[in-house]
């Protein structure tokens, strides 16, 4: 089993929360944890919280991390719609673990030397942190693979902004996570944001149908947030993290060279990715599986806990 923290901005865009549900049903996956980043980090711990309950999951620590962006120096955006559909208020008994999601990782690591995936959903805040208070880290963390930036080395680039959001929610973070010398997966928008990852109504029914409490409550999350867009259905982002964690088939990458911009008038946050031979830091993604994603991510969601 591949060894995996889950480090997530859940509650805003509802592929978070369905890259969880992916997670708890795949069995390749030992859930070492979830940490939570960026704005009401309270709240997306118990959402986490609330979804691993309900899929009778109990027992994986969620760990509360990072509010603000690294330099402190950006405001923070809310979509509002976080928590409805799932957090009543009265969640007494779901309580996030005595221990920050950075020192989590941190420890982590150095129990399982050479073992940790950290599959980054969120801004990159948290592993940024974790870096820095302890680099001694950085030779034993496996792997980051990193949902986020923008490539534009494929077919899809001018369909996609030109500045990612978990890379624009706190560029200096993710700036400084690419320049640390960790192994690095970037998995961009241009090859997210595609047909095969995007979900609609007849997906929606299908989850329903499931019956099960997490599957309804996961369809709920789902009608509020495409409410929210006005839109019949959204991409499913994050879960390919995950799905291409344990298959590297579904996903091409190549070897090349990524930075951040941090100083930019209006380019601050863009992801710059360049062939530079040796300099190259980052598996960035080039191609997505298209024919195989959404099958296998459905297939997984939909299983019975």
């Amino acid at each position: 089993m591949l060894k995996i923290i889950l480090d997530t901005d859940i509650g805003s865009d509802v592929d978070d929360a369905m890259a969880l549900l992916f997670a708890l049903h795949t069995p390749e996956l030992d859930i070492k944890g979830v940490t939570t980043v960026y704005g009401d980090v309270h709240m997306r711990a118990l959402i986490a919280l609330r979804l691993i309950d309900l899929d009778g999951k109990k027992g994986i620590p969620v760990a509360i991390g990072s509010e603000f962006p690294l330099l402190r120096e950006r405001d923070i955006w809310k979509d509002g719609i976080e928590g409805k559909g799932i957090i009543t208020g009265e969640e007494t008994d779901l309580v996030p673990i005595n221990e920050s999601a950075v020192d989590f990782i941190i420890r982590m690591v150095h129990e399982n030397p050479g073992e940790i995936v950290l599959v980054a959903i969120g801004p990159l805040t948290n592993l940024a942190v974790a870096l820095i208070k302890d680099p001694t880290i950085i030779p034993k963390i496996k792997e980051i693979i990193f949902i986020g930036g923008m490539a534009r080395v494929s077919d899809n680039s001018l369909d996609v902004p030109a500045i990612e959001y978990n890379v624009r929610c706190d560029p200096e973070a993710a700036r400084f996570v690419f320049r640390s010398g960790v192994p690095m997966v970037m998995l961009g928008m241009d090859v997210t944001r595609r047909n095969a990852t995007f979900i609609d109504s007849k997906d929606l029914k299908k989850i329903r149908e499931v019956g099960a409490p997490v599957h309804l409550v996961a369809a709920t999350l789902l009608e509020i947030y495409w409410d929210y867009l006005r839109k019949d259905g959204s991409w499913m982002h994050d879960a390919l993290a995950l799905a291409f964690a344990i298959d590297r088939s579904l996903v091409k990458t190549r070897k090349l060279f990524v930075e951040i911009e941090t100083k930019g008038i209006c380019t601050t946050g863009l992801t710059l990715v360049t062939d530079q031979n040796d300099r190259n830091n980052t598996k960035v993604g080039v191609s997505l599986d298209e024919e195989r994603f959404l099958p296998f991510f459905m297939e997984r969601v939909c299983r019975q806990a």
